[in-house]
């Protein structure tokens, strides 16, 4: 491939790389939650999860793609295109619960 193809090929997929990539390590936290430290695949999920998450700088572009795909779900949902509201409703609950886990729920320390 030439250097523009495989340059163009990037710019597509790596957005995309970066949303799977937020979407796993969203599945193994919602694994760590569901299955509990008691359980081996609960444990071991939560510790990796927990891992990752404390590198904001291999996290931050994949969240970042992930809220502006959101974004871009959400304008989607609101335009005429629309036939129903209660994708903006899904969407818009998302984020709410995003942002109160990030505002409220906050990192609790370990006594």
């Amino acid at each position: 491939m030439r250097d523009g193809t495989l340059a163009l090929l990037r710019f597509v997929f790596r957005p995309l790389g970066y949303l799977a990539f937020v979407v796993a390590l969203g599945a193994l936290s919602l694994a760590a939650k569901m299955l509990g430290d008691d359980h081996e695949l609960g444990f071991f999920s939560g510790r990796v999860a927990q891992t990752i998450w404390r590198y904001p700088e291999v996290t931050r572009r994949g969240v970042q793609v992930a809220w502006l795909v959101w974004l871009v779900l959400f304008v989607l949902a609101v335009s005429p295109l629309s036939a129903t509201h209660w994708d903006e409703v899904v969407l818009a609950a998302v984020a709410l619960a995003v942002l109160w886990r990030r505002l409220v729920g906050g990192n609790r320390v370990a006594r």
